[in-house]
């Protein structure tokens, strides 16, 4: 059994990636998207010393317990201001700080792949982020896939005439919204042909790598 966890919004670019790999591993499956639930944040109370388990009461116990009896860990982020957005850290703070204890370390050596989202395409820092929590929970990270994601200027309804957002990587501002084409993971830069990359390719073979590593 393979577990699958988006910190995403919902239905979108990276719980899409995510899944993505999860369907190539042709295994069974449990998907949590952090979006759909309250993740509370670490106050290093200590309450989780003897037990393994964190004190407050909410679904990251249950993930946990799924993450501990899976064959294989697919975890996937967005970046935000240059590393993983919140709902992600504060995920990963309670998962590392509470499992480490007594040296535990249940999540030692599964194999896990990392899917790093960003509005521009250049993931470097939220991988670098996951991955390092990765590496304290001392899980095998045998795959990281950089992914284009959709900015929030896309859908805010000024993103074509706002020249803080990210739209101003891409486009010059201000833009006829007709003339804006988002993302996806079939098409990543619809906007300049010569940035194309085949990241389904990149996704499917992560779930096929992981397939053989479990």
């Amino acid at each position: 059994m393979i577990v699958g966890i988006s910190a995403g919004r919902e239905q979108k670019v990276t719980e899409q990636a995510v899944k993505t790999v999860l369907e190539e591993t042709e295994q069974s499956n449990e998907f949590y998207s952090l979006s759909s639930f309250e993740i509370l944040t670490c106050d290093a109370c200590n309450g989780c010393i003897r037990t393994n388990r964190c004190v407050k009461d909410d679904k990251l116990n249950e993930i946990i317990e799924s993450m501990i009896k899976a064959d294989g860990i697919v975890f996937g982020a967005p970046e935000y201001w240059d590393g993983m957005n919140a709902k992600g850290r504060a995920f990963w703070e309670r998962v590392a700080f509470s499992l480490r204890h007594n040296d535990n370390y249940p999540l030692a050596e599964k194999p896990g792949v990392i899917v790093g989202v960003s509005g521009d395409g250049d993931s470097r820092y939220v991988l670098k982020d996951i991955k390092n929590f990765f590496d304290d929970a001392k899980i095998n990270t045998i795959d990281q896939i950089e992914v284009r994601g959709k900015y929030a200027c896309f859908s805010c309804g000024l993103g074509h005439i706002c020249r803080a957002g990210g739209l101003t990587n891409f486009y010059n501002i201000p833009v006829e919204k007709s003339d804006m084409i988002t993302p996806e993971l079939c098409e990543q830069y619809p906007e300049n042909e010569s940035q194309e990359k085949d990241v389904l390719v990149e996704l499917k073979e992560a779930g096929q790598f992981l397939k053989k590593k479990i």
